[in-house]
C-alpha cells in the first residue's frame, strides 16, 4: 500500500506545466521589453544629439506620402527636403504634390536628387531639370550618394566616383545658379572629398565638418519622419542658399 504522504494530486503536472509556461511567457516578455527599450534609448540619444542645434528639418520622399507643411512647421521644423528624381529616369510621385503644399509655409524646402552609377551625369541632369522645372525650394540642391545593390561591396572607385559626381554637379550648378550639397554616410562622402561641396551626413556620429546631419526620426501628428538638422545658426540658416 502506498503512503498517503507520497500521492500526488491528480492535477500536480498540469500545474507544473502551466507554471513552466508562465515562466516562459514572462522571460520572452522581459526578452522583449528590453530590446524595444534599446530601441527607444537609441531613438532618444538620436534626438538628444540633434536637439542641441536650433534648426531642425525631415527628409522625405514618397514612403512618407502627402505632408501638411503648416503642421510640421507647428512641430519645430524649419526645413524639409524633397527627393525629386533618381537616375535618369525615375520621378518621386509625391514630389510636385509635397512641392505645391509647401508653398506659402514657414518650412523652407530643399531638393535632392539620388545619384545613380549606371547612368551617365549628364542623362541624370537632364531628368533633374526637366522634372523639377524651376521648382528647386530655397536651399541647396541636394546630391544623395550611397553605395546601393552591389555597390555595397564593390564600390565604384573614388576618382571615378568624384569625376561622374563633380560633373552632375558643375551641370546642375550652371543651369540653377543655386550650390550644391552632398548628401551621404560619411564612407561615401570621403570617397567624394575633393569636390568643393557642403555635406549633409546621414547616420553615424555628430559629423565634425558638415552643415547638415541626418539622424534618427522625428515624430509629427503620429508619423515618423527622418530627422535631421543644420548644424550652424539661426542667422547662418537664413543666409543659406541664397
Amino acid at each position: 500500500m502506498i503512503p498517503i504522504a507520497s500521492k500526488r494530486p491528480i492535477y500536480a503536472t498540469t500545474y507544473e506545466r502551466r507554471r513552466r509556461w508562465t515562466r516562459f511567457l514572462v522571460l520572452v516578455a522581459c526578452v522583449v521589453a528590453a530590446v524595444v527599450a534599446a530601441a527607444l534609448g537609441v531613438r532618444a540619444w538620436q534626438r538628444r544629439g540633434l536637439a542641441r542645434y536650433p534648426v531642425a528639418g525631415v527628409v522625405l520622399d514618397q514612403s512618407a506620402g502627402h505632408q501638411d507643411f503648416a503642421a510640421l512647421g507647428d512641430a519645430g521644423v524649419d526645413f524639409a527636403y524633397l527627393k525629386a528624381t533618381q537616375g535618369a529616369s525615375y520621378f518621386d510621385d509625391a514630389f510636385t504634390v509635397n512641392y505645391d503644399r509647401s508653398v506659402g509655409a514657414a518650412v523652407r524646402i530643399g531638393v535632392y536628387h539620388y545619384f545613380s552609377f549606371d547612368s551617365t551625369p549628364e542623362a541624370q541632369a537632364t531628368q533633374f531639370l526637366k522634372q523639377t522645372g524651376r521648382d528647386w525650394g530655397s536651399l541647396p540642391i541636394g546630391v544623395y550618394l550611397t553605395y546601393y545593390g552591389g555597390y555595397a561591396d564593390d564600390p565604384p572607385a573614388a576618382p571615378t566616383l568624384t569625376q561622374n559626381v563633380g560633373r552632375f554637379v558643375a551641370l546642375i550648378q550652371k543651369a540653377t545658379g543655386k550650390p550644391v550639397v552632398l548628401m551621404g554616410s560619411a564612407r561615401v562622402l570621403k570617397a567624394v572629398s575633393q569636390l568643393a561641396c557642403q555635406h549633409f551626413v546621414i547616420g553615424g556620429g555628430r559629423p565634425s565638418h558638415a552643415q547638415f546631419w541626418q539622424s534618427g526620426t522625428l515624430d509629427c501628428d503620429g508619423t515618423r519622419l527622418p530627422a535631421a538638422a543644420f548644424l550652424g545658426s539661426k542667422k547662418a540658416f537664413a543666409a543659406l542658399g541664397r
